[in-house]
């Protein structure tokens, strides 16, 4: 497997973090980071403010800012131990990451990701949550999701056995103790449209043992 510069680049983010959070940080960046690379690229804008919903260890937060580094980028997560080494990155790169949106302004986003972050939420968070984005984001701006599906598939049974496992092993950090909650790519769908947004893309996560979906809307 060949890694590119760009993986090189991030990986160096993340030197001074302790040896168990740079294992897991490492492995997400030479295995899962290039599939959402590539669908995410072209949707990075050309200016305004960023926010990374969930952002773990800030992994896209710093690919964004790395791609143009005139954004304004903000990562949140509510894993104190996450945000503890994504600000150790944010040295170099001048992101912004924090666990407590209380003052933030949410108001002309231009992009908002939420990547691996709905399933922790219940339907009227979910609902709650995406119903804010479309307030928050300018007109053509883009709300790009990643999550897990619903479906009674095998590799749907392995991911929520072992997303349950990385919660009881507090994988996320000791704050994060959320129950999962799947849904389908329908109920997806009908959630965005009713908050406003347009459906972009749908495209299924090509991954051995991840049922995931990559859905793009704009506003």
């Amino acid at each position: 497997m060949k890694i590119s510069d760009e993986q090189l680049a991030l990986l160096k983010l993340y030197k001074n973090s302790t040896t168990l959070e740079k294992v897991k940080i490492y492995a997400r960046i030479i295995f899962n980071f290039p599939q959402i690379k590539n669908h995410l690229e072209k949707y990075i804008p050309n200016s305004g403010t960023v926010l990374d919903y969930g952002c773990g260890y800030g992994i896209f937060s710093n690919y964004i800012k790395m791609k143009n580094p005139n954004l304004n980028v903000i990562g949140f997560d509510i894993s104190k131990t996450r945000i503890n080494e994504a600000k150790k990155s944010a040295i170099a790169m001048g992101v912004e990451f924090t666990d407590d949106l209380k003052n933030f302004n949410f108001e002309n986003l231009q992009l908002v990701l939420s990547i691996d972050v709905l399933l922790f939420l219940t339907l009227e968070q979910k609902i709650n949550l995406l119903e804010k984005f479309y307030r928050s984001i300018k007109t053509g701006g883009i709300v790009f999701i990643k999550d897990t599906l619903k479906s009674n598939s095998f590799r749907f049974k392995y991911t929520n056995f072992e997303e349950k496992l990385k919660i009881k092993l507090k994988v996320y950090g000791s704050n994060v103790t959320s129950t999962l909650n799947y849904i389908t790519p329908d109920e997806f769908l009908e959630i965005l449209s009713s908050a406003g947004f347009k459906i972009v893309d749908l495209i299924p996560e090509n991954h051995l043992l991840y049922p995931g979906i990559f859905i793009i809307a704009q506003k």
